[in-house]
């Protein structure tokens, strides 16, 4: 019971990270300026809307893909990215947080972050 709650959590949880990312891609895409950046992310302004869009599809794919039982083990992998690039953009980015409360809400979405993996990895061994 528990590991099917972790895997729907962690379908929902990584399907709104990928379309989020798809849909910011989307709109720099289609906007005039497109020097946006997010100090979290390690790429520059020009490239940053070509990742997102491509990430966003990737997780979508996974996403998709894991739900229907086949490569759950993409999934996984796909969890350990957004993972890598959090604590990355937390612990390893010059970003700077605005307080305490931002840096608390970041690491609670590291703490959610985490238990996605834990759910690829139950639906990876399954």
């Amino acid at each position: 019971m528990v590991q099917a709650i972790l895997r729907f959590y962690s379908y929902v949880f990584q399907l709104l990270v990928s379309l989020g990312a798809l849909g910011v891609g989307l709109v720099a895409a289609m906007s005039e300026n497109t020097t946006f950046q997010f100090e979290f992310l390690p790429w520059s302004p020009k490239e940053l809307q070509n990742w997102l869009l491509v990430l966003g599809a990737i997780g979508v794919a996974t996403v998709v893909l894991a739900f229907k039982g086949k490569m759950k083990f993409l999934f996984l992998a796909w969890t350990l990215v957004v993972t890598g690039l959090v604590v990355r953009g937390i612990f390893f980015s010059s970003y700077r947080f605005d307080g305490e409360a931002d840096f608390q809400w970041a690491l609670g979405f590291l703490v959610g972050v985490l238990a996605t993996v834990l759910g690829a990895w139950s639906r990876a061994r399954s």
